[in-house]
């Protein structure tokens, strides 16, 4: 069986213009500092790191990480890649358990575990196009016919613009929505009437008999929640 021969990352950085996001578009974990600057900076995604894994004969499987992407690709150079060259890419179970138990000092989650998947994601690919299979099949195979999707955006804003793209979900046939809030536990009740108006004025467009969910980036504490 052909073996892994090469692991290359590269950073992809977005060079054109950019536009700020608005007041309380989304909670975050930082909402529960008193906090000055850009607590949403790591979130987005002007950046992004594919890692190619390429095999004896040719083969090259694609995976890719969007967080902290310049960090995770001096990891996977310098750390990961070394372990993973030589292997036999269909032991994916024992080359991923490798690269966990290897990094133990100083990975198990973060950077580490976000290293670990753009490899695991590429090795999956190269598993596929080796097979000459969709990657489903290697995974157990088709379960249903169908598979139940929702539309994931709704930031907070104005409630007119909030409605108006709830809309366009529900022209295009979603049943489920999830919504973000824009407030959280340094705002105290405003905070909490003003994130509930966002929840009804979603909930006045997608009607009753349809699911949504609401989504706080880690920014709420737990009596906040209960509150709310």
């Amino acid at each position: 069986m052909t073996k892994i021969k090469s692991i290359r990352t590269k950073v992809w950085s977005w060079k054109g213009p950019t536009v700020p996001p608005i007041g309380n578009f989304c909670t975050n974990a930082s909402d529960a500092l008193w906090d000055k600057g850009d607590a949403m900076a790591s979130f987005r995604f002007h950046q992004w790191l594919t890692c190619e894994v390429e095999t004896e004969d040719g083969t090259i499987g694609i995976g890719n990480a969007a967080l902290a992407p310049t960090v995770v690709k001096r990891a996977i150079d310098d750390w990961f890649a070394p372990m993973v060259i030589g292997e036999d890419p269909f032991d994916y179970a024992y080359i991923w358990e490798k690269m966990y138990r290897r990094t133990h000092t100083w990975g198990r989650k973060g950077i580490g575990m976000v290293a670990i998947s753009a490899i695991d994601i590429a090795i999956w690919d190269l598993m596929g196009k080796l097979t000459k299979k969709p990657v489903f099949k290697l995974l157990g195979g088709r379960t249903k016919e169908k598979i139940p999707v929702y539309a994931s955006k709704l930031y907070s804003q104005p409630i007119k613009n909030l409605q108006k793209e709830a809309e366009s979900y529900v022209k295009q046939g979603f049943k489920m929505f999830k919504m973000r809030f824009g407030w959280g536990p340094k705002d105290g009740p405003d905070g909490m009437k003003k994130n509930i108006e966002l929840a009804e004025a979603v909930r006045e467009v997608i009607g009753e008999d349809t699911d949504l969910m609401m989504e706080c980036y880690m920014g709420w504490n737990l009596d906040y929640a209960k509150r709310m």
